[in-house]
């Protein structure tokens, strides 16, 4: 078999006659003679040049670099096949000879078939050498690519040899590896050693492919390896065993992950639905089952949003993958269960996109909002609604009342407004007790409805001071109306084994003849109303125009708190808040009072409206917050710490443009640490603070508190009290009445504890005044509480006193 011709030579001879004859022989078979040269040093440098398919080489050269060791060099650098041929076999020469591998070795003088036999034969060797090669470098880069090592594990000499992807598997070790078994052994985590020993042992024995899984240690790092080997060779004589190592560290990982995100996905409360980049349901989990009625099998391959009838459309699901958009929305639905029924859910839906960008799926979870629209609606119902009887609170009222207002101005008509007081009420609770006192009221506020039209508005304002309101009449309806309303008290009420008399005074205000404000008109009905207990009570009263007595003493009132507030003639008290569960004293409420030099001292149900309609409530709230912060600073509470300070603060002073500044200067001018600074505000506040969360904001960057006063009284929205930084919620007195008796009031307390919670907010009930109520409001899970039970309000100095006593004498 002849190699391909003509192949190019390179001849390596000093002797020139010798050369000569040697290039036309080797011409005369059709090879090409590259170049002829005399030297190892020519050699080396023209071989890269005349790039020979072989080289025939001299041994015995002259200059420095014989054949020999110029063979080595040309070996080592150009992979050329080198043929000897010399007049030389000494054993010296051969043995380095053999050194750079040669194709041949020729002794001189040879024949010229002899030398053109062992040209052929050696470029039949080289042939297969480079296939070899190159399938060599072909699997060593396949295993490169695949990150995949090779090793090789002798038997009989206990030898493992490896190659390829393994310096990333062991780090430390050189590629390719050499080394005993059981070094390589020591390089595998000491629990997997017999495991791993185990498994190649019985492929041995066997035969069979054996699918191993290990972990490394080392300073390469813990890595986690799979390993396919086979056995080769006789049972009875060499054994060796061949397989391939990958490193399967980051596939474990990622299925871990896998297996804890499946686990999320069928155990989460919340509802989980999957579909394509067409919208069509891939997979649920195990809550939308339970939320909706829905099997996977029922609706794989639906629309989701069909399926549960959320309204999203082309355009929702276009604007959510747009460039512009954040592939992310969030919001409340209103969706449909299998049996038809619908619910509100709090859905949030993501698009996820592979590598390149492009949209792959959609995931929606939604959870059943039920619950919360359920509490929100009791929350409505209490916002608008008196606790004690049922009937619509002021806030209602005052919304009917304008629209009364208006319809009335629209139809040119008149609108009479009517404003009911108990007589003598404070007699029953102080004689009775506040039990009683809240069944009469409920009992009154019962047959007040009976004598009224379904048209006409019955309202409690609170206390015992009841508004009714009528449109579409003339005064002398009115006054017989005040006259059904006075009849209808004039039956004893029987009450706890005791009949009660009660009677009422009514002042009455007419639009627009009295007014045409409806806070002008509720003045009007109010001194009326006085009017009316003036002359004898158990009468009613038109407003008229000399009844100004009772503005008269408010303008006194004003005055005189005025000048009060200049010559720091208030007084602040202070009742102790506790932890419900130890009595421990952690916390004051400042409450201002009024000790009048001639009146004696006056109650803030007088002086606080005069000075919220005056505007001296902004004054008197900044006079409270710095002598009440100047008189706790440095007060321990019974755990040790500054006591907390919670101070009322109006809508009027909370929306001053330098609230915040007033407060900041406070604290530094006394030293009040702000983080116990409590500042607490009504439900009513509320609706202006929605615009002005940044004012509270701003206070809780100071640290400062903020609770809720009176919650449950007035107006509350979940979307506002979920959005506001708000930390404490109170709980009324007026829902602690009869907490202990009364089912409807425990479950509103209830739901205001839930709320709570849910908002992550602490409450405190007020007005706790029995040991009944205050170990009910505890099991019930509320942390904190004040009332009479506790202590009632005192100064700064009996404060002080009284915390030197055990917190059970307090």
């Amino acid at each position: 078999m002849n190699a391909r011709l003509p192949v190019n030579l390179m001849l390596v001879e000093d002797e020139r006659v010798i050369a000569f004859d040697l290039k036309n022989q080797l011409q005369s078979f059709g090879y090409k003679v590259g170049a002829v040269l005399a030297s190892g040093e020519q050699a080396v440098r023209k071989v890269g040049e005349v790039a020979p398919d072989l080289v025939l080489m001299d041994i015995h050269l002259e200059g420095p670099l014989d054949g020999i060791d110029a063979a080595l060099q040309i070996q080592s650098q150009h992979r050329v096949p080198v043929v000897f041929l010399t007049a030389y076999a000494e054993d010296d020469t051969l043995r380095r000879a053999l050194d750079c591998r040669p194709f041949g070795y020729l002794v001189k003088p040879c024949e010229a078939r002899e030398l053109h036999a062992t040209i052929q034969m050696a470029l039949a060797r080289r042939e297969v050498e480079v296939h070899v090669e190159r399938s060599e470098q072909l699997f060593k880069q396949a295993l490169d690519a695949a990150s995949l090592g090779v090793i090789e594990w002798q038997g009989d000499s206990m030898q493992l040899h490896g190659d390829g992807h393994l310096r990333s598997l062991f780090g430390d070790r050189p590629v390719p590896l050499d080394e005993s078994w059981n070094l390589f052994l020591s390089r595998v985590d000491a629990a997997d050693r017999e495991r791993v020993s185990a498994a190649l042992n019985a492929a041995i024995q066997s035969g069979d492919p054996v699918r191993i899984e290990f972990r490394t240690v080392g300073n390469g790092g813990a890595r986690c390896l799979e390993a396919h080997a086979r056995a080769y060779g006789d049972p009875a004589g060499e054994q060796r065993i061949v397989g391939i190592l990958q490193d399967v560290t980051q596939r474990r990982r990622d299925e871990e992950r896998l297996r804890q995100s499946s686990v999320v996905f069928h155990t989460t409360a919340e509802a989980i639905v999957i579909a394509d980049a067409r919208r069509h349901i891939v997979a649920v989990n195990a809550a939308y089952t339970r939320i909706t009625g829905h099997d996977e099998s029922e609706v794989l391959g639906l629309d989701p949003d069909a399926v549960l009838g959320t309204g999203h459309g082309d355009d929702f699901y276009a604007a959510l993958v747009a460039p512009s958009g954040t592939g992310y929305w969030l919001g409340e639905v209103l969706c449909k269960r299998a049996s038809g029924d619908t619910f509100p859910a709090w859905e949030s839906i993501s698009a996820v996109r592979n590598d390149n960008g492009a949209v792959t799926h959609f995931v929606a979870a939604f959870s059943d909002f039920s619950a919360i629209h359920q509490a929100e609606e009791k929350l409505n119902h209490l916002a608008h609604h008196d606790a004690l009887t049922g009937l619509p609170n002021r806030l209602l009222f005052d919304d009917r009342f304008e629209r009364a207002i208006e319809q009335a101005r629209r139809a040119q008509q008149r609108c009479i407004l009517l404003f009911l007081d108990l007589d003598s009420f404070k007699g029953v609770n102080d004689t009775l007790g506040h039990g009683i006192g809240d069944e009469l009221l409920r009992a009154v506020s019962v047959r007040l409805r009976e004598a009224l039209r379904r048209s006409d508005t019955l309202a409690r304002l609170g206390g015992d001071e009841f508004v009714v309101l009528t449109g579409s009449a003339q005064p002398e309806d009115a006054s017989h109306l005040a006259m059904k309303l006075l009849s209808a008290l004039r039956d004893p009420f029987d009450l706890g084994g005791e009949q009660i008399r009660i009677t009422g005074s009514i002042g009455i205000a007419v639009f627009p003849d009295h007014g045409t404000d409806r806070n002008v008109l509720m003045r009007a009905a109010d001194i009326a109303m006085y009017s009316a207990k003036s002359q004898g009570r158990n009468r009613y009263q038109f407003f008229t125009a000399d009844m100004s007595e009772r503005t008269q003493e408010r303008m006194q009132m004003e005055q005189g708190l005025r000048r009060a507030i200049d010559n720091d003639a208030l007084e602040v008290h202070y009742q102790p808040q506790l932890r419900l569960s130890d009595a421990h004293v952690i916390g004051v409420e400042a409450l201002v009072r009024w000790p009048h030099p001639e009146l004696g001292m006056i109650s803030p149900a007088r002086f606080i409206p005069v000075a919220e309609e005056s505007g001296i409530i902004e004054t008197l709230g900044m006079w409270v917050l710095r002598r009440a912060c100047h008189d706790i600073v440095g007060l321990p509470d019974n755990d040790g710490r500054q006591m907390r300070l919670a101070v009322n603060v109006s809508v009027r002073q909370f929306m001053r443009e330098d609230f915040v500044a007033h407060v900041l200067e406070v604290l530094t001018e006394t030293g009040f640490p702000a983080e116990s600074l409590e500042l607490e505000i009504t439900e009513s506040t509320l609706q202006v603070i929605e615009q002005s969360a940044g004012i509270l904001d701003a206070l809780k960057r100071l640290g400062i508190s903020i609770s809720i006063d009176d919650f449950g009284t007035g107006y509350s929205s979940l979307s506002v009290l979920r959005g506001l930084p708000i930390d404490r919620i109170k709980i009324d007195r007026s829902f602690i009445i009869d907490l202990t008796e009364n089912e409807d009031a425990r479950a509103m307390i209830e739901a205001m504890l839930a709320l709570g919670r849910s908002l992550r907010m602490t409450t405190i009930a007020e007005g706790i005044e029995l040991s009944e109520q205050a170990e009910l409001l505890l099991r019930l899970g509320c942390s904190e509480g004040q009332g009479y039970l506790f202590a009632r309000p005192m100064s700064a100095g009996q404060l002080r006193q009284s915390l030197r006593r055990p917190p059970d004498d307090i």
